[in-house]
């Protein structure tokens, strides 16, 4: 992770300082669900977001090109974070990570297509598709892909 940035300025979805590099540890080390937890719970609030999401996305990023299966909680939030960037409401995106997190945005599409051909689970699906589909800017497309079935089936009148 990079070291030298101030990682003690960030704040979580509600305003408070939080350091996302202990929960990304956990995960790289093994404590996923603890670690997902967590990063749920500070990062991304009811649409809110911290400065704190734009630093974890370049680290989730480098978690899920390391690992042989897809991981549907690290997708989900990689996608669901870009997807309320630019909402109204949301913080700027730090200067120091605005070009780790733009390269994070492009490098994530080569391992979520490559996890794509390895599972036909729901909510692996739908992640995957869903952070494609914001890292190539379809901010739409990648809301919508996070839907269930049923949502998507209600949107189109079919319930």
């Amino acid at each position: 992770m990079n070291e030298t940035a101030d990682w003690s300025r960030l704040t979580d979805a509600k305003g408070q300082p939080y350091d996302p590099r202990p929960a990304l540890d956990a995960v790289a080390n093994g404590d996923a669900a603890e670690g997902y937890n967590e990063l749920w719970d500070r990062l991304h609030h009811q649409g809110d977001l911290g400065t704190a999401a734009y630093a974890a996305v370049p680290e989730l990023v480098r978690l899920v090109q390391d690992a042989p299966l897809p991981d549907w909680r690290a997708y989900a939030l990689i996608a669901t974070i870009e997807e309320h960037r630019e909402a109204d409401g949301s913080p700027p995106l730090p200067q120091w990570l605005s070009e780790r997190y733009a390269a994070a945005l492009a490098e994530v599409v080569e391992p979520a297509t490559g996890h794509l051909r390895t599972t036909d689970a729901d909510l692996e699906v739908r992640s995957l598709l869903a952070t494609i589909a914001q890292a190539k800017g379809q901010r739409t497309l990648g809301a919508i892909s996070l839907w269930t079935e049923d949502e998507r089936a209600e949107a189109l009148g079919e319930i």
